[in-house]
């Protein structure tokens, strides 16, 4: 897979981070591109939990703000 690949492929198999799940035993999950889309992720166990993003303003942009 090239470089290039990355951009013309839909990226459901791009781990972006790991999370740890809430359910059984809080096993390690890959949280993909895919799963960002769907808004839930599974874990080895097959609890599913939400995804979700949180988006913030880094703090030298904040600092220009005020």
């Amino acid at each position: 897979m090239g470089l290039f690949d990355l951009f013309k492929s839909n990226g459901d198999g791009i781990v972006v981070k790991q999370g740890t799940s809430k359910g059984p035993g809080k096993p390690k999950v890959d949280i993909t591109v895919g799963d960002i889309k769907q808004g839930k992720v599974v874990d080895k166990n097959g609890y599913t939990s939400d995804v979700v993003l949180f988006l913030r303003v880094s703090k030298v942009k904040k600092a220009r703000i005020s």
